[in-house]
């Protein structure tokens, strides 16, 4: 039950810090909102880009308070409150990357002067700041115990302290591993051509986010198999 009322509590976060941002409630400002450097350097561009970002905020905050709500009624398993959180940060990371070129289009549109946003160079760094966390998570979860915060925590870890222990090394390392490589090639790309980094840079989140669910996959499946 305290991981469905922990995602379901996220669930409303994204729902209310939404809402103001989808009625264009929120000026621009350095705190709260999409702030990349094209919506920082125009209130027309930081207008669109946050109407865009509110509305995806309360989509995903509503889908997910749906399936909390299930839950805790009882109609699917609450153990799919740890698959919500995590479906969570990825919509977040999907989202981010999306807005950030919709903002350029944006800006683009709206003749704002490239040089001023520097268009293109933030969101990369940005990227790899979150690799380097997902990487320092991934290597103090490979040496933890069992808790509800940190760690790989499907039922069959919680279930053995010895299963924890054998999944979370593994997907752990793997994960900070693969995380920390991708980090430093989105580092690579500031150094690159505007252009250069306008086609590597999806096809790299891309396989970021695709080693980070392949990770969760073979973790779920080393971890039922180890229960069996």
């Amino acid at each position: 039950m305290e991981n469905v009322l922990t995602s379901l509590g996220l669930a409303l976060l994204f729902v209310v810090l939404g809402v103001p941002l989808m009625l264009g409630k929120v000026r621009r400002n350095g705190f709260y909102g999409a702030r990349f450097p094209a919506t920082m350097a125009d209130d027309r561009v930081w207008d669109a880009v946050n109407r865009k970002s509110g509305l995806l905020f309360v989509v995903g905050g509503s889908v997910a308070g749906i399936v909390d709500l299930l839950a805790v009624a009882g109609v699917v398993t609450r153990d799919v409150g740890l698959y919500v959180v995590g479906a969570l940060l990825v919509y977040i990371l999907i989202a981010t990357v999306w807005l950030w070129r919709y903002s350029e289009r944006v800006a683009r549109d709206s003749e704002v002067n490239a040089r001023d946003t520097e268009v293109g160079r933030t969101a990369p760094l940005l990227v790899a700041v979150s690799c380097f966390a997902v990487a320092v998570a991934g290597v103090l979860s490979a040496f933890s115990t069992p808790n509800p915060w940190l760690g790989f925590r499907v039922p069959a870890t919680f279930a053995d302290p010895a299963v924890w222990h054998q999944v979370n090394l593994k997907a752990g390392l793997t994960l900070a591993v693969l995380s920390g490589v991708f980090g430093f090639m989105f580092l690579g790309l500031r150094s690159m051509t505007e252009g250069e980094r306008k086609r590597l840079f999806s096809g790299l989140f891309v396989g970021w986010l695709a080693a980070i669910i392949l990770v969760a996959v073979v973790g779920t499946l080393f971890a039922n198999s180890l229960t069996r």
